[in-house]
């Protein structure tokens, strides 16, 4: 509610004649003391959060509706800050009420007209749509609630909307700026950086409905933030905390200009990963300091500066957007955060598990040098060979009967070939392998080769694998029904092969390699083996933000069939394994064991 609309509460509290015979005067004049000085902080406090944040929200929905807007005629950017100021001197909901229509009467006037290219609504998806909330919030006055609902019921009426995906798998939005040369504080940009963020994530993010926290929360809470002078530092932070609040793979982890200052300058001198409740030592980064820290491989941590790992994952659940939480752990050991040992102090203690024996030990962290920088970029080009997986095979024979394709690479090897026939050749010996076939998807892979040849080369059809829904345009914030298997060629079919088709998953399994796994399980039997993936399909859109940062989210709603969504509980899996320190200490792929075990 407005700050003046409080205030009317009050009153006619004081006003209530139980209250005034039950409070003793001297309470009675502390307490309209207290008021009196609380009341004038609050008419001429300036600008109001509450104010603010139904601004935000009228901004952004003029700036997806209103057709001066989406056809380019007036810039979305230009018109939230012009006004802002005007916003920021309202004293009271009055004011207010008279801003907002003054801002409305700039931009051309509407024809309410019909739109003639509404779908059944029906066949609609309508979660995600909170506009009524809008048109009802109680700082607007009736005509204006009025004018946004007849926005909301004509509808886009141009074929081209400048603030959104020209079609529903491109991922930039050109009409959105950057900004890069922002100086900061610089608090009308802070607020123009939440209020694009906040309404692409109202208009265009499908899986808004799924969040653990409504999306209005995150508003009220993000916005006494970015209305306070803010460090670049402190700016970075807070669009952390926004990309963060999604909940979305896609997002990942934003590429900050001060990661010294956000993460800390002092690195661990090794690599390691979540298993379960502890934190396993996984490779060295710096040999020397680990040995004379007594760490090596295999060594179990169960606590970093006094916090368990749980209390951890609260702690830096901030930091990156993840769509669940086998996905942020990975996210969190990646070597662009080595998080939670990386920080602003050189030594912290820990409780290490190392030859069986528990103790409470200090590890000394360092500021990376030359030869630290080349150790850590070496061991992430042999993770990542082809940027998403670390194996350098297309196809491998295992045993005389089971192939395993790596299906990022064979995805390059489709993707850059100018002719078939490397392709074609991989197919062949891939089905001379009679028993199983194991494909590789902890990693990203493309759909073409899977749809053009590996599916025909099984003998199999294309099935009816997921419900797709883009954005619906005409309506943004709707999303409708796609037939994603329409222009799909169909290719001749080999004889169906005999032996096993087995998909090996885990959290690199990303995006169109859920996808895949999703297209390949309903293509006929497979045997899914792995741990929880990503949970993040759907093309991705790049959102630009003031001062040259890009923030991602997933573009649109898939699910099963059966309407089982793959987002936050990623591809459905047969086989769950269980990832065991001595795995990792060890150096096995539990996973492709596990897929091996599928065969026999």
């Amino acid at each position: 509610m407005g700050d003046d609309l409080f205030l009317i509460d009050i009153l006619k509290l004081l006003a209530n004649p139980y209250l005034r015979l039950k409070m003793p005067m001297k309470r009675m004049k502390v307490f309209l003391l207290v008021l009196f000085v609380g009341s004038s902080v609050l008419v001429h406090a300036s600008p109001s959060p509450t104010r603010l944040q139904c601004y935000i929200r009228i901004w952004g929905f003029l700036k997806y509706y209103h057709p001066a807007i989406t056809e380019g005629m007036v810039e979305a950017d230009t018109a939230f800050l012009h006004h802002l100021d005007k916003i920021n001197e309202c004293n009271n909901t009055s004011e207010f009420r008279s801003a907002i229509a003054a801002m409305i009467a700039t931009l051309e006037k509407v024809n309410p007209g019909t739109n003639q290219e509404v779908r059944d609504t029906a066949s609609l998806f309508f979660k995600n749509d909170h506009t009524p909330d809008l048109f009802s919030n109680i700082l607007l006055p009736k005509h204006i609630q009025a004018y946004l609902r007849t926005l909301r019921r004509t509808g886009v009426q141009t074929a081209k909307h400048v603030y959104m995906p020209e079609n529903f798998h491109t991922t930039e939005l050109p009409a959105e700026k950057y900004y890069k040369a922002l100086q900061f504080p610089n608090i009308p940009f802070q607020l123009l950086a939440l209020a694009r963020y906040w309404n692409a994530i109202e208009y265009l993010f499908p899986y808004k409905y799924m969040l653990k926290r409504s999306w209005i929360s995150v508003l009220r809470e993000a916005t006494p933030v970015f209305m306070k002078p803010l460090s670049l530092v402190g700016y970075e932070e807070g669009l952390m905390h926004l990309n963060a609040a999604i909940e979305d793979s896609h997002g990942g982890i934003l590429s900050v200009k001060n990661s010294g200052d956000v993460y800390g300058r002092y690195f661990p001198p090794f690599t390691f990963r979540f298993v379960g409740d502890s934190i396993v030592v996984k490779d060295y980064v710096d040999t020397v300091a680990c040995i004379q820290q007594h760490i090596q491989p295999g060594d179990v941590i169960t606590e970093v500066r006094g916090r368990t790992v749980g209390q951890l994952m609260q702690d830096y659940q901030l930091y990156t957007s993840a769509s669940n939480v086998t996905k942020q752990k990975t996210q969190l050991a990646s070597l662009r955060l080595l998080l939670p040992f990386r920080g602003k102090d050189s030594v912290i203690n820990i409780s290490i598990v190392h030859n069986g024996k528990a103790v409470l030990q200090k590890l000394r962290l360092q500021i990376p040098d030359v030869k630290f920088r080349n150790d850590l970029t070496a061991i992430y080009q042999y993770e990542n060979r082809n940027g998403t997986t670390q194996h350098d095979f297309v196809l491998r024979s295992i045993d005389p009967g089971v192939a395993w394709i790596d299906a990022a690479n064979l995805s390059v090897l489709y993707n850059t070939s100018e002719e078939d026939h490397g392709i074609d050749s991989i197919m062949t010996l891939m089905r001379s392998h009679s028993k199983a076939i194991l494909i590789d998807l902890r990693c990203y892979a493309t759909q073409a080769v899977f749809f053009n040849k590996f599916l025909p080369a099984l003998g199999r059809k294309l099935g009816n694998f997921a419900s797709l829904r883009p954005h619906y345009n005409k309506f943004p914030g709707v999303y409708y029904d796609f037939d994603a298997y329409a222009d799909v060629p169909a290719p001749a079919l080999l004889d169906k092969y005999p032996g096993k088709v087995i998909l090996l998953v885990n959290e690199n399994t990303h995006s169109q390699s859920e996808w895949v796994s999703m297209m390949l399980q309903s293509s006929g039997p497979t045997i899914t083996v792995g741990i929880q993936t990503s949970g993040a399909d759907g093309d991705l859109i790049d959102l630009p933000m003031p001062g040259g940062y890009t923030l991602g989210f997933s573009g649109r709603h898939v699910a099963y069939p059966d309407g089982r969504p793959s987002q936050q509980l990623g591809v459905k899996i047969d086989r769950h394994v269980k990832i065991t320190t001595q795995g990792i200490a060890g150096g096995r792929d539990e996973i492709l064991e596990a897929a091996m075990k599928a065969v026999r």
